[in-house]
């Protein structure tokens, strides 16, 4: 028994990375925002239907208990409203913007709007698993990393020691990082094996044999004008081995989560059914790919070394220890660093090291602008050295329009060298200060 819990504990409450957490985050709410985005003029044209059509679901007549009697209609332009939260909240979610606070907004109003659209006669289900998701997302530390909560927290704990303090490794690892993606793999689980034991429990081995299958695509054909579905729907020897394919991977999905080295074959096979089912019968279960998204830590570890990418040769950047904006500057620079690409000099407190990166460079020189020294000892410095580290952080690359623009050569320097003239400097640090 005692093994077991063990083994239990390990399975949900291993340190895991909270950086992964975070990507999670991004991902789903990046979803919800831009690919699952919920239609306004769907919302506006039910709110406006017929008051005998609105038969409320027991979750939205809960959800709109605070704002009437119970089993009150949404006005239109509580609806609209509504709306806008969604968009602001994923939005929060998305950057790290008081992050709970975002996702449990962002969940709510996801629930509600679902509900509703839900309360008028046609029921389906696919939202269901991807809202959950983003329910216990927002019970879990996603904004550790990643976040401007996180940044900020980084930037504070720099300026009060008066030096730069790059992330450390235990800083990204937490024991309440792994339970959530556990909770979100095996509600996948379960929600394939609920589809697979249908299947076995209405159609029986009937559901193998491809004219089930036959039947279903020709209904769904005609239906929604599926020309795939009606090519298809005469091979039953084709459906059949179809048939027993989707059957395979509902039933043991669960490997996935028990053997990581499985986690890449069943994503992929999972991708191909539904974008199969959506093919075929016009079935969106588009969410159920993009939660694939919790087996990040699986599909990294597992991917072929092969094809893994070659460690790139880091850059040096020689920065001003005693300027509060450089310290700044360097703590963003460390987290958009994804790849650990930088490798930080303070000039102020080692200047062997940065002298041993760039020899021609002076104290002065060192003092005036920031420098960047690539894996050719090249040197690039202030408005030049930004430029190509736009180029070498993909999360700055939206900037890469801006610092390249027609005149940026002439005004980039300008900009740069009024901002660093400008900028203020400690005459010492607080742990070589005498009072």
């Amino acid at each position: 028994i005692v093994t077991l819990l063990r083994a239990l504990e390990r399975h949900w409450f291993e340190p895991a990375s909270l950086r992964d957490l975070a990507i999670v985050r991004i991902v789903i709410a990046g979803s919800a925002l831009v690919l699952f985005r919920p239609d306004l003029d769907w919302m506006m044209m039910l709110a406006h239907a017929e008051p005998s059509t609105f038969r409320p679901l027991p979750i939205l007549k809960l959800l709109m208990l605070p704002f009437g009697e119970w089993g009150v209609r949404p006005e239109p332009m509580f609806l609209r409203a509504l709306w806008w939260l969604y968009l602001v909240a994923a939005c929060g979610a998305v950057v790290g913007f008081a992050t709970r606070l975002s996702l449990v907004a962002l969940a709510w109003s996801a629930t509600l709007i679902v509900a509703h659209n839900y309360s008028y006669g046609e029921l389906h289900h696919p939202e269901a698993i991807f809202i959950l998701a983003i329910w216990i997302l927002a019970c879990a530390p996603t904004g550790q990393a990643l976040s401007l909560h996180a940044l900020r927290r980084r930037i504070d704990r720099s300026l009060g020691a008066q030096r730069f303090e790059p992330i450390r490794p235990e800083d990204e690892q937490s024991e309440l990082a792994r339970w959530p993606l556990r909770v979100i793999q095996w509600l996948l689980v379960l929600a394939y094996l609920s589809a697979g034991l249908s299947k076995l429990w209405r159609g029986g081995l009937q559901w193998f044999n491809g004219y089930t299958l036959a039947y279903f695509l020709i209904q769904d054909g005609v239906r929604w004008g599926s020309a795939p579905a009606l090519l298809l729907a005469p091979h039953p020897e084709v459906l059949a081995l179809l048939s027993v394919g989707s059957i395979v991977i509902e039933l043991t999905f669960a490997l996935a989560v028990l053997v990581p080295r499985l986690a890449w074959p069943y994503v992929l096979a999972g991708t191909g059914l539904h974008i199969g089912i959506f093919v075929l019968q016009r079935a969106t279960f588009f969410t159920f790919i993009v939660l694939y998204i919790v087996f990040i830590e699986s599909l990294r570890r597992t991917w072929p070394r092969r094809l893994r990418a070659a460690r790139p040769a880091p850059w040096t950047v020689i920065y001003d220890g005693l300027c509060p904006l450089c310290v700044r500057t360097m703590v963003v620079l460390d987290a958009f660093d994804l790849r650990r690409r930088l490798r930080a000099v303070d000039f102020e407190r080692d200047w062997a090291a940065a002298a041993a990166a760039a020899p021609p460079l002076s104290p002065e020189q060192a003092r005036a602008a920031i420098h960047l020294v690539g894996p050719d000892r090249r040197v690039y410095s202030g408005f030049a050295a930004f430029r190509v580290l736009t180029r070498l952080l993909p999360v700055l690359w939206p900037f890469l329009p801006l610092v390249y623009a027609p005149l940026s050569s002439t005004f980039g320097p300008r900009i740069y060298h009024l901002i660093a003239t400008s900028r203020g400097r400690l005459s010492c640090r607080a742990d070589t200060c005498t009072a």
